[in-house]
């Protein structure tokens, strides 16, 4: 972890003084610099290190964050951040490496390890992924095709967000954080055009479940994503005993209770991220789910740029990440 992070909020940390902080004296006045004035403030105010006001879980504006696998405790802030945060975190989870929990950090009220100065996490404008694979100052944790992966996230986020992995210094390859302080017009801008503007809101937080006896798009996904993953079965959009008998034993490989039921655990397990280029059984899936939603898409299992159109419309009617990629959030999307 980036240092030390707790799973609930601490406590405001005792800090020296500094010009980011005034901290609160006795008698109902400020203390800054040695001088004491007068004032009807009541609040603790300090700024993180990129300029954003923070504070405790109660004073800074959190929305909870979830992708994929992992939750990102106390979430992170509302609005524009949350949506470009959240947009790192989808990409990190589809296109360098899958989440999980517990591992990944988003607010926490503390300062920078071997500093006075207030973590950009205290202001919920930061967040750290699968921490225990990637530790505070451990440089090389990632192979170089996921490097490129994580390069493909920045150059999207047109330098409104660092990596840790970049510090000139002591690296933090978990570390991702909002590196333009409030105002700057890139942010509202980014934010926009990934399918925000400020809302902050968050997609469906639960998978449909498909078993035995069902039929229809969802079924079609399953049994694609199977043959995806080298099971011979047929994709004729019935949930029968075959299909059944199938996802038992793909449950039993990846650790999974084997009830032959596709839910949340198994959609996460099953499901493979695809985007135009890509072509194969789980593009089959995403077309006849695009079909299945009103968006009538020719199911030829070559994702080229009519799927791609198509998933984009699909994803902007959903609030989605507009990119075209067909990751966590847009598969649970397509089939619920």
């Amino acid at each position: 972890m980036c240092d030390q992070h707790e799973t609930t909020p601490s406590s405001p940390p005792t800090r020296g003084l500094g010009r980011r902080t005034l901290i609160r004296g006795a008698g109902g006045l400020l203390v800054a610099g040695g001088a004491a004035t007068a004032t009807a403030q009541s609040a603790f105010a300090a700024t993180s290190q990129n300029g954003w006001p923070a504070g405790t879980s109660s004073q800074v504006p959190l929305s909870s964050l979830a992708v994929g696998a992992a939750t990102f405790p106390s979430g992170v802030r509302t609005g524009d951040v949350y949506t470009v945060l959240r947009y790192v975190a989808v990409q990190f989870n589809s296109t360098v490496e899958a989440l999980y929990s517990p591992g990944c950090w988003g607010h926490n009220y503390r300062e920078i390890s071997g500093s006075t100065t207030l973590s950009n996490h205290s202001s919920g404008t930061a967040i750290d992924c699968n921490a225990p694979d990637h530790p505070l100052g451990a440089s090389g944790t990632f192979t170089s095709g996921q490097v490129a992966a994580i390069r493909t996230i920045l150059n999207r986020c047109n330098g409104v967000v660092r990596w840790g992995g970049d510090y000139s210094g002591r690296k933090d390859e978990m570390h991702f954080e909002i590196n333009v302080p409030p105002g700057d017009s890139r942010l509202p801008a980014l934010a926009a055009s990934l399918g925000g503007g400020g809302g902050g809101t968050p997609p469906p937080s639960s998978w449909s479940v498909v078993r035995k006896g069902d039929s229809g798009y969802r079924v079609s996904a399953v049994q694609h994503l199977l043959r995806q993953r080298g099971y011979s079965l047929s994709a004729d959009g019935i949930f029968g005993s075959g299909t059944e008998s199938t996802v038992k034993s793909f449950q039993s490989s990846r650790g999974l209770t084997a009830d032959g039921i596709v839910g949340t655990n198994t959609w996460n397990a099953l499901i493979v991220t695809v985007q135009q280029g890509s072509q194969g059984e789980a593009v089959y899936g995403v077309q006849k789910c695009l079909t299945g939603k009103g968006f009538s898409t020719t199911a030829d299992g070559i994702f080229g740029s009519g799927t791609d159109s198509k998933v984009r419309s699909f994803q902007s009617s959903r609030s989605l990440v507009v990119d075209g990629i067909v990751g966590s959030d847009t598969w649970q999307a397509l089939t619920a």
